[in-house]
């Protein structure tokens, strides 16, 4: 399924309370919680903050789930990475 990346944040914000939330009213930017917006070059970076916190089990889960979708994991996008921790979080996207 194709995901907006307005709702691949969201996701994120979801498995990151304590660092980042939507701002309010219309829900589409993701922020820092000290109020600056993320910025897109920092995506990848919230990924991996959510790929510590995995148990080694789930870290499997989260790297056969991008194994499904390309050849080299070290390639995969931010959005890829979000479906893949989604999934391996129970975060409905």
């Amino acid at each position: 399924m194709n995901y907006t990346d307005e709702q691949l944040k969201q996701a994120l914000a979801k498995m990151l309370p304590e660092t980042c939330y939507m701002t309010q009213p219309d829900n589409k930017l993701l922020a820092w919680n000290d109020g600056r917006l993320v910025l897109d070059t920092e995506l990848l970076d919230l990924c991996n903050q959510v790929e510590l916190t995995l148990s080694w089990s789930e870290y499997s889960i989260f790297r056969k789930g991008l194994m499904n979708q390309l050849m080299r994991i070290e390639s995969a996008s931010w959005q890829q990475r979000v479906k893949s921790l989604a999934i391996t979080k129970g975060i409905k996207i």
